[in-house]
């Protein structure tokens, strides 16, 4: 009997492999194939072992991009690969795919690399990221023509495309990252917070970072003029970023009148049937951020910018509204103005919803993920090869 084949999935820490690809991993298992999560063991590594996914715990130096930082996890991906006999790699995250393809080299696994968001090199202007950009360019240039790549929005698309340049042979593809269970995410459904009043609830959800818009937000919430209003904030600061607020700065926030913090969600699908509008100021690097992919599945009107990660899904008036610079003015203003007119979050609820019905239903998705690797590495498929 064949040996089933075995994939590796590689993140910089364990939650993000948990929240945002444990679904892959589970249809990967599906297709007879030995499952590997290789991440950062945290308080969210346990989660493998429910779908029956080895963890296999790495050590990772983050926000050092620099060769000889990722030395160490270069020389233990090696390793790993070598004992596993790892047959294909999926690398997601920017440090990850750095270490995860040199750890490869010419003779390892077969690479797919996922950009899930160009993040924090590539995010701002500041001579320290122009600085981190252009020593990070030559060893990403080198990494990223070994497999396929994965991008989750245009404007990375383009980026990938431009650093690699003319070596590259394998395709970029655009996929909304993992996409979201639409089943789980609905408009309908229990509640996290009832409602004692008619006010309006307005939800920012993700990681405190200073470019992901959390202080934009709390900035706007202290100029809002609008109708009686909530204002809720679910996340935590990320202490390994230099970009994150800490929590003191965070407490300060809860005294701001309406200002709510939940801290960490475990139950998002309930927290967002409880609001009415989702808040994702962010000009950060990202890929195409997840929550808004949730709040369109659940039927929530957004407000967010124009940097292309949301741009390219959210559309001024249509389903939401776009902030078009860091202004907590301008933002405070586009709040009161939706909260004045409800009578349109109806229609963009169904716009929404139906938008994620088309586009981010994780079964196409992962579908659409498993046929990179079966289109691109011919000789590399798991279900001819099991099935004979």
């Amino acid at each position: 009997m064949t040996e089933p084949r075995t994939i590796g999935f590689l993140a910089n820490t364990s939650w993000f492999l948990a929240n945002f690809r444990f679904a892959d991993m589970i249809e990967a298992k599906k297709l007879g194939l030995r499952v590997l999560a290789i991440a950062p063991e945290d308080e969210y590594s346990k989660k493998f072992a429910e779908g029956g996914i080895e963890f296999i715990p790495v050590f990772f130096k983050r926000r050092d991009f620099s060769p000889w930082g990722k030395w160490k996890t270069v020389r233990a991906l090696k390793d790993i690969y070598e004992r596993e006999s790892i047959d294909l790699m999926h690398l997601f995250t920017l440090e990850a795919i750095l270490a995860g393809s040199l750890a490869a080299g010419k003779n390892g696994p077969k690479v797919v690399h996922s950009v899930a968001g160009m993040g924090f090199a590539y995010s701002g202007q500041q001579l320290s990221r122009r600085v981190l950009r252009a020593g990070l360019n030559p060893f990403m240039k080198r990494c990223l023509p070994k497999g396929p790549v994965i991008v989750e929005n245009d404007g990375d698309r383009h980026r990938v495309l431009e650093i690699m340049g003319p070596r590259a042979k394998f395709p970029v593809v655009r996929l909304p990252g993992g996409g979201i269970d639409i089943e789980k995410f609905t408009p309908d459904g229990p509640v996290a917070l009832k409602r004692e009043s008619d006010k309006v609830r307005f939800l920012l959800a993700g990681r405190l970072l200073r470019d992901k818009g959390a202080g934009l937000f709390a900035e706007a919430v202290k100029q809002y003029a609008g109708p009686e209003a909530e204002f809720l904030v679910a996340g935590m600061p990320d202490e390994g970023n230099p970009d994150s607020f800490t929590r003191e700065e965070v407490e300060e926030w809860t005294n701001i009148p309406g200002f709510r913090w939940l801290g960490n969600v475990d139950d998002m699908p309930s927290l967002l049937r409880s609001v009415d509008v989702l808040v994702h100021p962010t000009f950060y690097g990202e890929g195409l951020p997840r929550i808004i992919m949730e709040a369109a599945a659940s039927g929530l009107s957004v407000i967010t910018t124009n940097i292309p990660a949301c741009a390219e899904t959210i559309k001024h008036g249509t389903n939401g509204w776009i902030l078009d610079r860091k202004d907590p003015t301008q933002l405070a203003t586009m709040m009161a103005d939706a909260a004045s007119h409800p009578e349109i979050w109806e229609e963009m609820k169904i716009r929404n919803r139906k938008q994620a019905e088309t586009e981010f239903d994780q079964r196409r998705v992962i579908r659409a993920t498993q046929n990179v690797y079966r289109n691109h590495f011919p000789e590399w498929h798991p279900v001819t090869e099991l099935s004979q």
